[in-house]
């Protein structure tokens, strides 16, 4: 790894060297589509003849928009944007213990939308130099700033009440030590596009590397202590697909 960094350092300053004379500075406005979610952690699924809790995740399609500013030497560009762009999953979980008056069960199905402010540094390279294919790859670094949970958690109480129940909630994304989501993300982009001009598609992958959740001091369970499996902080890393579309102005 350590061997093809060093290659391909060397590869753009070669490359960088005899068009440094003729960088171009572009001012872009971009704006596309998320189809998002997040993995899946094994520890959410398990069984043992008394209690079992499983998971599950969706995609969810999202949004993002923001600015990008490019410095165009050839047919390599570095493009750093500036972007909110909104991530997330639907969630579905499940638990149940066995008694010997029956089963108590819960589930709890969930659509959660992450906001974030996203900074990527994608390096580009342009076959034709203003136009045609794109190959690109970067880092990017992320802050959440809001969020919303909306669903429904249902299921059958043995606590006294012998009934079923169904509970509706809408919350805000809370962030810090006492909830289970982390402020901070960062991973990798990589993907094609094309250009044409002033006018650029780019379609990426978003590969997060840090994990997403934590322990939250307020985890408390009420009713089951059976059912005291924490599912948002099991281990949860972005998965995003992009399409995104960008104008450029000139400098």
């Amino acid at each position: 790894m350590k061997h093809l960094s060093t290659l391909f350092a060397a590869s753009l300053l070669l490359s960088a060297a005899p068009a440094a004379a003729q960088t171009t500075f572009h001012l872009g406005v971009r704006g596309g589509l998320n189809r998002a979610s997040t993995t899946l952690a094994d520890a959410s699924n398990s069984a043992s003849t008394t209690t079992y809790f499983s998971a599950d995740k969706s995609g969810i399609f999202a949004w993002q928009a923001g600015v990008v500013l490019e410095a165009r030497f050839g047919k390599l560009a570095l493009q750093p944007a500036v972007l909110f762009s909104q991530k997330g999953e639907k969630f579905t979980t499940g638990a149940a213990t066995k008694y010997l008056i029956g089963t108590g069960t819960t589930s709890t199905t969930s659509t959660n939308r992450y906001d974030w402010l996203e900074v990527p540094v994608n390096l580009v390279y342009t076959s034709h130099t203003d136009h045609g294919w794109q190959v690109l790859a970067g880092p990017y670094i992320a802050v959440a700033v809001g969020g919303k949970q909306r669903g429904t958690t249902t299921g059958y109480s043995l606590n006294g009440t012998y009934g079923y129940y169904a509970t509706d909630f809408d919350k805000q994304v809370l962030y810090g030590s006492q909830y289970n989501n982390r402020r901070l993300d960062a991973g990798l982009n990589f993907g094609l596009g094309y250009r044409q001009g002033p006018w650029q598609v780019q379609a990426t992958y978003s590969l997060g590397l840090l994990n997403l959740r934590q322990p939250s001091d307020s985890f408390v369970i009420i009713e089951y202590p059976q059912f005291n499996h924490d599912f948002e902080a099991d281990p949860a890393y972005n998965r995003v697909a992009q399409l995104t579309g960008t104008y450029f102005f000139a400098l």
